[in-house]
């Protein structure tokens, strides 16, 4: 048969199906719903290709119903048994000049299956179309798309009649993947032949069920968060994006999906669809030491690696970023008050909020064992950068409820920005550690972006780290005591702990070689803790020696007060070691205060109701001591050495102890002096109405020796 012959029998077979020129019908325009919905694709169409007009029997998204034959993509497809894709119109010969190109509706992407007949005749082509540009059409989405082509063919030959619900339910039922629709309030409406398979529940069952059957526990807090605020008029952040995620079957077992979640505004309000494939079998396929090189195995983002690799990437395709590096305050505190299992799940359950952040060309990666990172591409505006940093804190407020705990996580983040603190990703992650190393040194739940003067500090903190940390593994801390005492007649009422670092080489360090790097270094918490309880234990030795030390005082790391369950590691150091709260008082500086939040308040203020003394540090040193008496239940007043040094000689600082003795005494504090040296400094401070203090008059700060009278409480 000749091609003109061909050609004239083609159209004589289009007609004889009455539906060139018709007008849309339900039936046609429920799949190309479905299909817009299955594929993410805004335009849907079922085009029959006339002899020199292309006629739009539905056209899902768009506002023609024809066009001419010669700007067609579906007339392509005639003759062709294979759909027609095309990943990128602009840049394919045969379509860069096209007008449905260069003009409305600026087709990027475009697949068309061709609609043939029992008789083998071309009629025309079921396509989607899209506004951007794709990387890739699987096989499996032409295997789709060839479905639905062959329904709407069988729609074509059998007309509008009951069975058109039957072809939708047949494809719905014969794709191997499984299709899932819920409401806002994730109730699920509809569950296909392939979801039976894949999580092991009948249809009769799940519709009308909560869609929590198939989410793990662990997640279903987070789960229904996300519903709940799409229900108050959020927006869908997972909306068009294909994520791997874990669910649950009907056995309780949990496997890997690979989910793609659609959503529309139905006759109830959001309604949600989901592709779902079950990707075991897949994931057992893969190579699984090059995924481990890429990837944190707990939380499935980017591992340090797989993060640079990525933004490496993005850099490559715009130089402007903003990079952020966010620091976990309490993971360890999890692990050590719920068990590890519980951090793990805690850490899936941040990954998922953080989630909720990332946009088009942005990486999230768990870069160290409480550590993200997320690269921002195409943003280089500082302000902007800061609004982010606060939005992601403002979101780690929120308790996360996992196994039945109420868990309070706090956060820092560093940040840089690209191009102006450096061009390339390994740059960018030093300079926003050193920005976070800031933040925490502030106090934590901060967020600092890089400047200059940071990076002095780089070689001090680098030399120290591993140093600290080997200090801790091989018990080099050691607890020196000074001697707190009362002035009138030198009777010793407590001791204060310091902490001391004997090296295997450099010997005995002081705390200001070290402690600026330890306050901010990860291992701070549990050095606190040791210090805490070692006080503990040395207050019981000296009580069995017959020694009469009244308590012990020792001074708190930021990150010991920040982790939000310092009452807990308090309350256990004095139940293990059978000591009562008035034995312990705690000492905190102005500056970790100011930078606490009334949640970790609480924890302060449950330990002084219970009868642990709350000392604060160098008072009168800071600017805003008056109000931090405000809000924090101080116990006792420290008058910080710089005021007692010249106490005698300087009538501002004579004038200044006055005034703090005076207040202490208006809001019933006690008050204690530190760095008293001399006889005459003493009587002076007694003179302004101080009490008590603390200073080589008394005793130098020296270790415990068991078997004797410890030399601290020797007036």
């Amino acid at each position: 048969m000749t091609q003109s012959r061909s050609e004239a029998f083609r159209l004589e077979a289009l007609r004889s199906y009455g539906l060139f020129g018709s007008p849309p019908e339900p039936d046609y325009d429920q799949i190309t719903e479905l299909a817009a919905r299955l594929f993410n694709a805004p335009i849907c169409t079922v085009s029959l290709i006339g002899q020199d007009e292309q006629w739009l029997k539905s056209y899902h998204g768009l506002a023609i119903c024809s066009t001419p034959r010669d700007v067609s993509f579906c007339a392509h497809t005639l003759g062709a048994a294979e759909p027609l894709v095309v990943l990128n119109a602009p840049e394919d010969p045969r379509f860069y000049n096209n007008a449905l190109v260069t003009g409305a509706p600026d087709i990027r992407f475009y697949a068309g299956a061709p609609l043939i007949d029992d008789e083998g005749v071309h009629l025309g082509a079921f396509a989607i179309v899209d506004t951007k540009p794709r990387l890739h059409f699987s096989r499996e989405e032409r295997s789709l798309l060839k479905q639905l082509a062959a329904i709407v063919t069988a729609r074509m030959r059998k007309g509008r009649d009951t069975r058109s619900d039957e072809a939708l339910g047949g494809f719905a039922n014969a794709t191997p993947l499984a299709v899932i629709t819920a409401t806002s309030e994730g109730l699920i409406t509809f569950w296909n032949k392939a979801a039976e398979d894949i999580f092991g529940h009948a249809a009769v069952d799940m519709v009308g069920r909560s869609l929590d059957a198939i989410v793990p526990e662990r997640f279903r807090d987070e789960h229904n968060r996300g519903l709940r605020r799409i229900a108050a008029g959020g927006p869908v952040k997972l909306s068009g994006k294909t994520v791997e995620v874990v669910a649950i079957r009907s056995d309780g077992t949990e496997f890997p999906i690979e989910i793609t979640i659609s959503s529309w505004r139905g006759s109830t309000g959001i309604e949600f669809g989901a592709q779902i494939q079950d990707i075991t079998a897949r994931r057992a396929r893969e190579a699984r030491l090059e995924h481990l090189a890429h990837h944190d195995a707990l939380t499935g983002l980017c591992n340090r690696a797989g993060f640079s690799a990525r933004a490496k990437e993005c850099l490559e395709k715009d130089s402007r970023a903003t990079l952020l590096v966010l620091d976990l305050n309490a993971l360890k505190a999890v692990n050590d008050s719920f068990g590890h299992s519980t951090g793990d799940a805690l850490l899936q359950a941040i990954a998922i909020r953080l989630g909720a952040f990332m946009e088009d060309e942005s990486v999230l990666g768990r870069v160290g064992a409480d550590e993200f990172a997320l690269f921002f591409s195409g943003k280089d505006d500082a302000y902007s950068a800061r609004v982010q940093t606060h939005r992601i804190l403002d979101a780690l407020l929120e308790p996360f409820h996992i196994a039945g705990h109420m868990l309070h996580v706090g956060a820092s983040i560093g940040y840089s920005l690209a191009p102006l603190h450096g061009s390339d990703t390994d740059e960018l992650l030093l300079k926003a550690d050193l920005a976070l190393l800031a933040a925490k040194r502030d106090g934590g739940r901060q967020t600092r972006l890089f400047d200059a003067g940071m990076a002095n500090q780089l070689a001090v903190q680098r030399a120290f780290k591993t140093e600290l940390r080997q200090a801790t593994e091989r018990g080099e801390w050691e607890l020196f005591y000074q001697p707190q005492v009362r002035l009138t007649d030198g009777k010793p009422i407590g001791a204060e702990a310091l902490l001391r670092w004997r090296h295997p080489t450099r010997g005995l360090i002081l705390p200001a070689a070290f402690m600026p790097v330890l306050e901010t270094h990860r291992i701070a918490f549990e050095v606190g803790s040791w210090i805490i309880d070692e006080a503990c234990a040395q207050l019981v030795r000296w009580r069995s020696m017959g020694q009469d030390v009244p308590r012990v005082g020792v001074n708190l790391f930021a990150a010991q007060f920040t982790t939000g369950n310092l009452e807990k590691v308090v309350s256990s150091a004095l139940e293990r070691h059978a000591l009562q709260p008035e034995d312990l008082e705690l000492e905190i500086t102005e500056t970790i205060m100011l930078h606490t939040d009334e949640l970790l308040m609480s924890g302060l203020n449950g330990l002084r109701e219970a009868g642990v003394g709350i000392a604060l540090d160098d008072f009168g040193t800071g600017f805003a001591s008056l109000s931090t008496l405000k809000q924090i239940p101080v116990t006792r007043l420290k008058i910080d050495r710089s005021f007692v040094q010249d106490i005698c000689e300087e009538a501002h600082s004579a004038a200044i102890v006055s005034a703090i003795t005076s207040l202490a005494e208006r809001l019933n504090i006690e008050v204690i002096a530190e760095g008293i040296e001399t006889t005459i400094q003493r009587d002076m401070l007694i003179q302004l109405g101080c009490n008590a203090g603390q200073g080589y008059m008394f005793g130098r700060p020296e270790p415990a020796r068991t078997g004797e009278r410890p030399h601290m409480i020797a007036a």
